[in-house]
């Protein structure tokens, strides 16, 4: 009889708690009151020198006109690149409500751009509101414009409606050539957290051709502690990833055997294994790298798909990837920036020994010796073994 009214009591209460949650959110809002924003752009304000912050607001009435077959006219635009001032982020956020009479919906923000004033000045003040706001979400890219921000939300590419999306989508890309990278909030945070790692963060830009403008990544901005201190360019970028493990494709331009043309290879695989030592009190960082190739072009009329060609390509393309993590290595030494997060695996690996390091570790970071192992095979030729072009006489 008690079990029966246990399982009578159990139903009433879930019957009960069925009426709240079918009656409604009463702590929701109707999406006609919110303002959908897919990107954000930071900057001073250049006559008060508050924060001055850009959103791209969704335009749905002019998305639509856009998609359909009518068209929206010619200087129909489907987004709306609305501003606000303020003395903090989130000032400047309900300011933005003057304009719009809705609140801004950052749910779907896709991408945070800061100006490069900011990123001298440091940011670290400036992202606290995009880690704390709860809509916010740790995923969304966060990028540096080269010059302001606010020029990079208004450019207008032919290739895509809504330029945030566009940004999203190239930085998203990057595996295509290994040349950048994309950093959410949550791992910028993480690494100005870390006593030793610097920070980096895609460097955008704005080009002018006519009538249109291109956004294009230029490489990885390079912080030390909040600060931007320099760059990476493309190749000192794949140096980094290599090194990291995170390249995904990308191509190898080599001499081919006889240097009468080039042999063009494209990356299908690569991984790294990094093993930190300490030995006579000097740090020593272990970097083995394996990655897989395949022939994809060639300009010369030479037979490449020969053991002894592929022997000589394989040796030269692992002296572009030593050259590429060498240079990498020796421009965050000039940066004094610990990009590829040496001090990290130092601290995990001998934590004793890391209390004597971590307080001086500028100076000793410049001092470690990096060992580098290569090893790169060419797996195919693709559709051709043979390069279409006439055999030459006796041969």
């Amino acid at each position: 009889m008690r079990k029966k009214i246990n399982i009578l009591a159990t139903e009433l209460i879930l019957c009960f708690l069925m009426l709240f949650m079918l009656s409604g959110c009463t702590g929701g809002r109707e999406i006609n009151d919110l303002e959908i924003v897919i990107g954000m752009g930071i900057d001073k304000d250049k006559d008060t020198g508050k924060i001055l912050l850009t959103a791209q607001v969704v335009k749905e009435g002019e998305l639509g006109k856009l998609s359909g077959s009518g068209g929206g006219g010619a200087d129909a635009k489907a987004f709306w690149n609305v501003s606000g001032t303020g003395n903090s982020v989130f000032e400047a956020v309900r300011q933005i409500t003057h304009k719009t009479g809705n609140r801004l919906f950052v749910s779907h923000n896709h991408a945070v751009i800061f100006g490069n004033d900011l990123a001298t000045e440091g940011l670290q003040k400036y992202i606290d509101f995009f880690l704390r706001a709860h809509e916010m979400r740790p995923t969304a890219m966060i990028l540096i414009a080269e010059n302001r921000a606010s020029d990079v939300m208004d450019a207008k590419p032919e290739t895509e409606k809504l330029p945030a999306m566009n940004i999203a989508k190239l930085v998203k890309a990057y595996g295509f050539t290994s040349h950048f990278y994309k950093v959410n909030m949550k791992e910028f945070a993480s690494c100005l957290m870390s006593e030793t790692k610097s920070p980096l963060a895609p460097l955008v830009g704005v080009s002018q051709d006519k009538d249109s403008e291109d956004i294009y990544v230029s490489g990885m901005a390079v912080f030390k502690k909040d600060k931007i201190v320099g760059k990476l360019n493309e190749h000192e970028t794949r140096g980094l990833l290599w090194v990291l493990g995170e390249v995904k494709s990308g191509v190898l331009i080599v001499s081919s055997p006889n240097k009468e043309g080039n042999a063009v290879l494209e990356i299908l695989e690569a991984k790294s294994k990094v093993k930190p030592e300490i030995k006579e009190g000097k740090i020593v960082i272990n970097v083995r790298i394996n990655a897989e190739t395949s022939l994809s072009e060639q300009t010369t009329s030479e037979n490449l798909a020969t053991i002894e060609a592929f022997e000589k390509m394989q040796d030269a393309q692992a002296e572009i990837i030593r050259h590429e993590i060498m240079m990498t290595f020796d421009k965050s030494k000039e940066l004094n920036a610990d990009i590829f997060g040496f001090g990290e695996m130092i601290r995990k690996k001998y934590g004793k020994e890391w209390k004597d390091f971590k307080d001086n570790w500028d100076e000793i970071y410049s001092t470690i010796k990096l060992n580098i192992d290569i090893d790169v095979k060419i797996q195919k030729t693709d559709l051709l073994k043979k390069p279409a072009a006439q055999k030459e006489e006796g041969k």
